[in-house]
């Protein structure tokens, strides 16, 4: 993609994996970036303070972050997704990237704040918005769902079916897209863009893979839903995220289409799970 410089760029959620990636790719291309998160000074509930980040800015990349511990998930995402949307509207901004999810289409589980999101976007009528779906996020085994706790007793559980492939992506290859999009001299005309990541891995391979990179004989086991809600909840997570996430486990395990594209070149990343989770041993080996 050509490269237009001298934008400036709202980034929210800067402190996150993606937005970290964003940031820094935008600020050495030498465009003017201004962070979104609650450690830099503008939380996302502070609708005055998003009003100010976002006036003169040309551009932005766009999240709706999970509150694993909001009583009321979808609340929490319709309210963040309301402000974010009141600004940029005041704004005018003309290019908006929006991370979603892959299966976003179906407006459900985890997926829904991201979905409804993309549906407040349309009604600005941007000249240029790009919905980036994004494949199931491989941190999300270290971050959400406690892989080197489990790793310990040598079993990994979760509700996700352990003999379906699934699409699983680097957080740093979604940020890579994102910059690049948002410093594109000519942007996409197709709003959707998919990201299918590194390769589609069953978790039954995906936990021995990770198993072995930290040097552990892990196997998988899928968890009834109850089984792992409790545990969720007993962990800290509300009941309401824990809900969402079943909802999308109980969509990935029926077989429900995730994606709307075949896998292509121009879908997928170049971080495969295998490098990411020897990455993830370093670090872990090094703390």
């Amino acid at each position: 993609m050509n490269q237009q410089a001298n934008r400036t760029i709202v980034v929210v959620g800067a402190t996150s994996e993606v937005g970290a990636e964003v940031s820094v790719r935008l600020t050495r291309a030498g465009h003017k970036v201004r962070g979104i998160a609650r450690s830099l000074g503008v939380a996302l509930d502070d609708q005055s303070a998003l009003d100010v980040a976002f006036s003169g800015a040309d551009s932005a990349y766009v999240m709706i972050p999970f509150d694993v511990t909001a009583p009321d998930l979808h609340r929490f995402e319709d309210e963040v997704g309301a402000r974010l949307v009141s600004s940029i509207g005041k704004a005018g901004l003309r290019r908006i990237v929006l991370l979603s999810g892959l299966n976003a289409h179906l407006r459900m589980g985890t997926s829904l704040g991201a979905a409804l999101m993309e549906e407040r976007l349309a009604a600005l009528g941007l000249e240029e918005l790009v919905y980036l779906r994004a494949a199931f996020f491989m941190e999300n085994f270290i971050k959400g769902m406690g892989f080197l706790e489990q790793a310990a007793s040598g079993v990994f559980a979760s509700p996700f079916r352990g003999d379906l492939p699934m699409p699983l992506i680097a957080a740093k290859d979604i940020g890579e897209r994102a910059a690049a999009l948002l410093s594109a001299q000519h942007f996409p005309a197709r709003r959707v863009v998919e990201l299918h990541g590194g390769g589609s891995y069953t978790l039954e391979q995906a936990t021995t893979i990770l198993g072995r990179a930290i040097g552990k004989d892990v196997a998988y086991h899928e968890a009834p839903f109850a089984e792992a809600r409790a545990g969720m909840v007993a962990n800290g997570i509300s009941a309401s995220f824990a809900d969402a996430l079943g909802e999308t486990a109980a969509s990935f395990n029926r077989g429900e289409r995730w994606a709307l594209e075949a896998p292509t070149a121009e879908n997928a990343t170049p971080t495969s799970f295998e490098a990411w989770a020897r990455a993830i041993a370093r670090s872990h080996a090094a703390a």
